[in-house]
């Protein structure tokens, strides 16, 4: 994908052994389906570190996957959401510049969320946050999240959301990485399209994993959902899918990857690994194929490279994040 040295991965997990027991001690005892004592998922920051040299990754951005700090309690998760962005915070400072974090919240208990989101932001200096698409039953859009939402907006915080285990209790499909986790994507971005909440808070850039889940196929209909009598904003649907910003993970083969640019500009892709959920070979497909797609020029490849993310989180790939 162009000078591959300086990619930067906007989508990598964290998996430190502490937080597992730690989920393991609420009750949780698989991630997405899958077993965390999966080999691929063994997981430590020299292993990612040398993932990242392997693949020509400069720069990586951590988020906690679902669950995030959002099982047990309020009083676990607001131990747990502490924890996990101290242990965030000091890796990135170890890094200089290699790692960059996005903070966890305990939600869905705003009062909670905000009070970690200020030390998050004022004390550790993370850049930004990873929301999960619903809290439960509560997708993001729902009016319960507004004032989390204003105090995005008011510090313009960029926002990654990846997708969390659907709410209903119908049997899923095989793996719930394979369908559910890109349909949650969708629900919750349309909801805040249509719940008017990127209205009222437009300052908030939000990256959507995985290519948008199934955003770009469903465009249309989403459009065509905007005639509903009695749903008012401001912008034609169009409007808000051309501000998202898209990940590429799991989403660069020719048939996604055709559907995302017809929707995004250069500007609005950034590349994605999602490691180590997805695999080394996985994240080098994923390099080569954007390197010798067709569909791709070299601007783009630059904008998906590095270009993007570097606009967004000026410091990942420079100096470490609290200098």
């Amino acid at each position: 994908m162009g000078d591959t040295c300086q990619i930067i991965d906007v989508h990598q997990h964290p998996l430190p052994r502490w937080y597992l027991a730690r989920l393991a001690d609420a009750g949780l005892a698989k991630l997405g389906g899958r077993s965390p004592d999966e080999p691929s998922l063994q997981w430590s920051p020299e292993g990612a570190l040398g993932q990242m040299d392997e693949l020509g990754i400069a720069a990586a951005l951590l988020s906690f996957s679902d669950p995030g700090a959002s099982i047990g309690d309020p009083g676990f998760r607001r131990e747990l959401a502490r924890e996990c962005n101290e242990y965030l915070a000091g890796l990135a400072a170890q890094a200089h510049g290699r790692f960059g974090a996005l903070a966890v919240l305990p939600l869905p208990d705003v009062d909670d969320a905000l009070a970690e989101l200020n030390h998050a932001a004022d004390r550790l200096r993370l850049c930004g946050v990873a929301l999960l698409s619903n809290y439960g039953d509560a997708y993001l859009g729902d009016a319960r999240f507004d004032p989390l939402f204003a105090e995005l907006s008011r510090r313009r915080l960029p926002v990654f959301l990846h997708p969390a285990m659907p709410a209903y209790d119908a049997p899923l499909a095989y793996f719930p990485w394979i369908l559910e986790f890109v349909f949650n994507t969708t629900r919750a971005a349309m909801h805040l399209i249509y719940s008017g909440t990127l209205d009222r808070y437009p300052d908030i850039p939000v990256i959507l994993a995985h290519g948008g889940g199934t955003l770009p196929f469903l465009s249309f209909r989403l459009d065509m959902g905007q005639r509903i009598p009695g749903l008012e904003l401001a912008h034609p649907v169009r409007h808000y899918l051309s501000r998202f910003y898209y990940d590429t993970a799991f989403a660069t083969t020719p048939e996604p990857l055709a559907a995302l640019l017809s929707l995004a500009a250069p500007s609005q892709l950034l590349f994605g690994s999602d490691l180590p959920f997805g695999t080394v070979p996985a994240a080098a497909l994923s390099i080569s194929q954007l390197a010798c797609s067709p569909l791709v020029d070299d601007r783009t490849r630059a904008a998906v490279a590095h270009g993007s993310a570097r606009r967004l989180f000026p410091k990942l790939g420079g100096r470490a994040l609290g200098g």
